[in-house]
Parts: C-alpha cells; sequence; structure tokens
C-alpha cells in the first residue's frame, strides 16, 4: 500500500503542474542563417543550431506526457516555413510505418504539424511518419510541393518538412503572428508513450485553432548562445515540473538508501543492492544541482526513478525476510 502510495504522489507531482488554462504559448520564428537540408537529420544540420527548441509535449486532454517526450523547432524565409521534429524513441524497431506519401499519415507513428497563417484564416494539417512519408488533409494542401526527410537513430527518430508559402496561400512579413501546433501520433507503444501529445495543449483533437499556439515571424536568427537562452524560456514550466518531480522521488532515497548500504555485503542481495544504491546516490546528487541541470538531464532521471523504487522496494523486502530467515 505505502508503494502504491509513493507512486502515485509521484504521478501527481509530475502531472499536476503540467495542465493548466494558462495563455498561449507563443514560438518565435526566425529566419535561419541558411536553409535546412530537409533530409531528416536535424541534429546535424547547421541551420537549425540558432534555432529555439521547446519541449514538454501534453498528452491530449491531460498533462506533460511522460513517455517519449518530442522536441520542436520551426523557421521561415521568403520561400517556406520549415518544422523540424526530433521525438525520443525506444521502440524504434518495432515502429508502425506502412503508410507512403498521400496516404493516411495519422495511422502510422509519426508527426502532424498544423499552420494558420494568420487569425480567421484556412488552417492546413500536414503529416510525416517516422519513415518520412508526407501528406495532408484539412486545407487540402497540394503535398506534391512539400518536402519531407525523416531519419532514425537509437532511441530517437526526427523529421524536417518545408511548406512553401504557396501552398499555404500566405504571403509573410517579419512581425506576423500566424497560428498552429507540433503534434504528435504513437501507436508503438511496447516501452510506453501516449498516443496523442502536442506541443500546445489541447483538450480531445488536434484540430483545435482556438488552442493553437502563436507562431511569430521575427527576423535573423540569434546566437547560439541566445537561442539556447530562448529554448530555456520556452521550456521553463516544464523544467519547473521536472524538478518538483525529482524532488519528490529523491525523498523517497532515505527510505531505501540504508536498507541497500546493509544489503551491499549479502551474497545474494549484494550486487543489485550496490547498484541501486549508486542510482539512488546519482538521483540525489541531480535533485542538489537540479537548477543547473539540462532539461533532458532531469527528464532521463524522473522517467527512470519509478523503475527505481519499484526495484528497491522488492529488493528491500526480499532482502529483509530472507534476512529474519537466516536470524
Amino acid at each position: 500500500m505505502r508503494q502504491w502510495a509513493a507512486c502515485l504522489l509521484l504521478l501527481l507531482a509530475f502531472a499536476a503542474l503540467g495542465y493548466a488554462d494558462a495563455a498561449r504559448p507563443e514560438y518565435p520564428c526566425y529566419r535561419p542563417c541558411i536553409a535546412p537540408r530537409v533530409d531528416g537529420e536535424v541534429a546535424d544540420d547547421p541551420a537549425w543550431k540558432n534555432i529555439p527548441a521547446v519541449t514538454g509535449f501534453y498528452v491530449l486532454g491531460g498533462g506533460y506526457a511522460k513517455a517519449k517526450q518530442t522536441t520542436a523547432q520551426a523557421c521561415w524565409d521568403d520561400q517556406a516555413f520549415y518544422v523540424a521534429m526530433t521525438c525520443e524513441e525506444p521502440d524504434v524497431p518495432n515502429l508502425r510505418l506502412t503508410v507512403r506519401d498521400g496516404g493516411n499519415f495519422w495511422e502510422d507513428d509519426g508527426v502532424e504539424i498544423f499552420i494558420q497563417p494568420g487569425e480567421g484564416k484556412q488552417v492546413f494539417q500536414f503529416g510525416v511518419t517516422a519513415r518520412g512519408a508526407k501528406g495532408g488533409f484539412e486545407g487540402f494542401p497540394d503535398i506534391s510541393k512539400l518536402r519531407a526527410g525523416a531519419t532514425m537513430g537509437d532511441g530517437w527518430y526526427s523529421i524536417e518538412l518545408r511548406v512553401p508559402h504557396e501552398v499555404l496561400r500566405a504571403k509573410p512579413r517579419q512581425g506576423d503572428r500566424w497560428l498552429g501546433n507540433f503534434c504528435r501520433n504513437i501507436f508503438t507503444t511496447m516501452s510506453g508513450g501516449d498516443k496523442f501529445t502536442s506541443w500546445a495543449p489541447l483538450k480531445t483533437r488536434f484540430l483545435e485553432p482556438e488552442n493553437f499556439a502563436f507562431f511569430k515571424l521575427c527576423g535573423p536568427a540569434p546566437s547560439q548562445e541566445e537561442a539556447d537562452k530562448l529554448s530555456a524560456q520556452l521550456n521553463e514550466n516544464y523544467r519547473a515540473t521536472l524538478i518538483t518531480a525529482l524532488a519528490a522521488a529523491a525523498q523517497k532515497a532515505k527510505e531505501h538508501i540504508p536498507v541497500l548500504g546493509e544489503a551491499a555485503d549479502h551474497p545474494t542481495f549484494g550486487p543489485q543492492a550496490r547498484e541501486l544504491r549508486r542510482r539512488w546516490w546519482r538521483l540525489v546528487r541531480l535533485a542538489r544541482r537540479a537548477e543547473q541541470a539540462s532539461v533532458w538531464e532531469l527528464r532521463q532521471a524522473v522517467t527512470t526513478s519509478e523503475a527505481l523504487l519499484d526495484q528497491s522496494h522488492k529488493l528491500k523486502y526480499d532482502y529483509l525476510i530472507a534476512k529474519l530467515l537466516e536470524e
């Protein structure tokens, strides 16, 4: 019962701050120093180095997604609007990848991008699967003019999309405020994951223009240092939620570290006890320097803390029972 209550408290700490009726988020879309290559290789493309990145995707109708988070970026030039998304994906070998260009992209693992070039304007929906198949639906965009790319790695995949302004029937100018959202479909859930997630929080479906974020069209991209600062500001609420969840997890260390230390010399339980104790101390040290840690570090610690708690609880009582029987 105590273990269940502890897990529930951790889940609540992680999710409670995640969904609120706050003002619409605003993403600054800068002009890149060079146009993205649109081949799916986001990390190695210099065009994205100076472009702010946002994460902390929400579950549709709920709080922050706990498994399989996503990072998104966007920029524009005189010819097109560009989007890059990098998706955490431990289940890469098992992804659903059946759709081809022009097919029902929403039936495969992949992303969706919504763009509304001004309030009251037509909303356009685009999709790119984890394999790079592209499509469109809302607004009936001409997908033959789109360029998309995707690549997969160890525990992730990334996509890029280029949408010419003629497809959006728009003539953008610096200072314009468009609307839109970055969304993701997750059908492969062997290691967890919520089916539908988005950056701007939505209630019941992806097509909710009244809840879209603002995309502000800005001038030339800032320096990488300034872009990193902007990213930190954009992700501030998500970071605060992670720090709260990490602090709650770290509080459980004092319940387990003493017994794990005692079990460290046991011939049967010793190796696992020592490893679990090391993991708890790493988590505690990270909690102490949480303000300096990256969002990625915080996220990794929070997402692995539940398994750490479960494993420690089991070993603790297995060891105590064994010790009692030995006596």
